[in-house]
């Protein structure tokens, strides 16, 4: 088959600069990045202005790689130019400066010189001052020196003389006095009366004002006592409303309506009992005849008879339900309030989780409205995923998959990240999936939920899903080494694989050897893969790519024919249905190519056999077959 040589230009022809939609998308995204940059600055700010061009010109580079060195030299002309009239604009500066400094020089001298003047006046003053301060110090200390000279002359003080005391003793005789017996006796006696009346001054004798300290007590002992029956009143009517709050609760566990939460059962029981108690006060004091105390075998008002079997409850439960009952309150006063940020974190951190359940979640779902911030739902979601750590519990797989489906819908990926690094979520396969249709980019993924869900999988132990990912990242390679390392794949599920995001470089990568000499599939199979899904725009070009591929073993054989040679598994129907589209499509070389392949290994086929079996009468009828498969096959 001749071809037309046609003259070629010495100038090497670049391709145009916009090819693909993918080149018009990078143009948009650069217009707009200029337009938003340039909106965030002054548009008489040069320098700011250079710094936006300079750093589009630079992206610009990076993504056109064949105009890549020409715009690197434009580039750097431009750069080298523009410091060359910064660098002549910080000079001229700089001796502006230096002129002006060297004419006022001489001005600058004269009035140093003044001011060498003004200083020696001064100093003469301050050492005319000194000599004067000089002089008065030293008559202050001659004055000192005479007074001190003065005070030395006083004479000492004359000693204390103890005189002995010759008086008896009273009561005491001069025999008794002299008895030394006698008078340790009476000392002892004199020692006790002197404790007795030291006793006696302390606890029998006290000042006045001690009275008036001990009716202070009195008072305040009264006001305590009356503080305390309040508190009792409040008390007992706390605790019935908390035997109505339990027993709401444990007829809400045990029916558990849809679309209400615990609080509201416990708010919409409290408000009738409150209604019944209010009407229940009237009606005892219309029996009372209206003076307010209650008439004999009535009810007592404000306080309800079955209060007193609820006493002998345990009292820890009593404070565990009346923690509840505050944190449920507190929730809808929040909630109702409009303070959804305050009412979530709240919600999270209530006491055994009460209020982190999936009809919480609900309830947070159906306000409606635009807010400035995030939406309450996700704020509910993000405190619980936050309290995560200090309850020690993980929200369960419902509650987990309704976080992940709010952050997705929000689009809040960083969220969603963090979620998952942190071991915050329950992680399901259900999780993995709502990450993984939430993409919808082209291969390679480039919104990083294909990573999220790669990450799921592995943790859950879904390999298969989890190479899934890694192909629609595009990381083709690092997918197969998963496949062969970690999580050997069946034939099957690799052809799962290549029906599900099939692609050149997987194609590439599924028909190389491993370090056993193993291929991942034949590539008969590969290509009847793509023959049933209508992808003939792979199946050509990879047949086409593989056949200018040497060999490992021989560079003198293609990649094609070493592959086909190693294909045991396809039929020779399949290879001659490859072998008529190659054909149907102009590829006339590689289709003979193949055929010669094919009639190589069906030859193979037969010497083997023959040698195992010699005198086999199936010899002549496979070496017709080798003949008919060596002729070309017709359209």
């Amino acid at each position: 088959m001749s071809r037309s040589t046609t003259p070629t230009s010495s100038f090497v022809k670049l391709p145009p600069i916009i090819t693909n939609e993918m080149d018009r998308e990078f143009l948009q995204e650069i217009n707009t990045y200029i337009d938003h940059e340039m909106a965030k600055i002054d548009p008489e700010d040069d320098e700011q202005r250079y710094i936006i061009y300079k750093t589009v010109f630079s992206k610009i580079i990076s993504y056109v790689q064949a105009y890549k060195k020409l715009l690197t030299q434009v580039k750097r002309e431009y750069e080298d130019t523009i410091e060359a009239i910064k660098k002549g604009q910080r000079e001229a500066v700089f001796l502006h400066g230096k002129l002006k400094a060297m004419a006022s020089e001489p001005s600058t001298i004269r009035n140093y010189k003044k001011r060498g003047d003004e200083l020696e006046e001064r100093i003469a003053i301050i050492t005319k001052d000194n000599d004067k301060l000089e002089k008065q110090l030293k008559e202050l200390r001659d004055k000192r020196r005479e007074r001190e000279a003065l005070t030395r002359e006083v004479t000492e003080a004359p000693k204390r003389e103890f005189k002995k005391d010759s008086r008896l003793i009273p009561g005491l005789s001069i025999e008794e006095a002299t008895d030394l017996n006698l008078l340790y006796k009476n000392l002892d006696q004199l020692d006790r009366q002197l404790k007795d009346l030291n006793i006696s001054f302390k606890t029998r004798y006290l000042p006045k004002s001690h009275k008036m300290d001990l009716k202070t007590k009195l008072d305040d002992k009264v006001a305590y006592r009356d503080k305390l029956l309040r508190y009792g009143q409040i008390y007992r009517a706390k605790r019935y409303r908390l035997k109505i709050a339990l027993e709401a609760a444990q007829a809400y566990n045990r029916v558990k309506p849809p679309h209400q939460t615990v609080g509201d059962a416990v708010f919409y029981a409290i408000s009738q009992a409150i209604g019944s108690q209010s009407q229940e006060k009237e009606t005892n004091q219309e029996q009372s005849g209206g003076d307010g105390q209650p008439r004999e075998g009535s009810p007592t008002s404000g306080q309800p008879a079955t209060t007193s079997t609820f006493e002998d409850d345990d009292p820890n439960k009593e404070k565990e339900a009346e923690m509840m009952l505050e944190y449920i309150e507190k929730f809808n006063e929040l909630f109702e309030d409009g303070k959804y940020e305050d009412a979530a974190i709240h919600a999270a951190n209530s006491p055994k989780g009460i209020l982190r359940t999936s009809a919480t979640l609900a309830k947070f779902k159906d306000v409606k409205g635009r807010f400035s911030g995030r939406s309450p739902l996700l704020a509910f979601c993000d405190a619980v995923m936050a309290s995560v750590s200090a309850v020690n519990n993980k929200p369960n797989d419902q509650l987990s998959v309704e976080c992940v489906e709010c952050a997705l819908n929000e689009n809040r990926l960083d969220l969603l990240s963090y979620w998952i690094s942190q071991e915050r979520l329950t992680l399901n396969e259900e999780v993995g999936d709502l990450i993984s249709n939430h993409c919808h980019c082209k291969v390679p993924c480039k919104c990083s939920c294909q990573a999220l869900a790669q990450n799921v999988y592995t943790k859950i132990k879904l390999h298969h899903q989890a190479l899934i990912c890694l192909l629609r990242q595009g990381r083709v390679h690092a997918g197969i080494e998963y496949a062969r390392n970690r999580a050997p794949l069946s034939k099957d599920q690799f052809v799962e694989v290549l029906r599900t995001c099939p692609s050149l470089p997987l194609l590439h990568t599924l028909v190389e050897e491993d370090e056993q000499g193993n291929r991942a599939l034949p590539v008969g199979t590969i290509i009847m893969v793509l023959m049933e899904n209508n992808q003939l725009d792979l199946v050509l070009p990879f047949m086409q790519e593989l056949q200018n591929k040497p060999s490992f073993d021989d560079e003198s054989t293609s990649m094609f024919q070493s592959a086909v040679l190693d294909d045991t598994e396809t039929t020779m129907e399949q290879w001659h249905s490859i072998v008529k589209l190659l054909q149907d499509h102009g590829y006339e070389e590689t289709s003979m190519k193949l055929l010669s392949s094919i009639t190589v290994l069906t030859a193979m086929k037969t010497a083997l056999f023959n040698s195992l079996v010699p005198d086999s009468p199936v010899n002549e009828t496979q070496t017709t077959n080798i003949e008919e498969s060596a002729q070309p096959v017709q359209g």
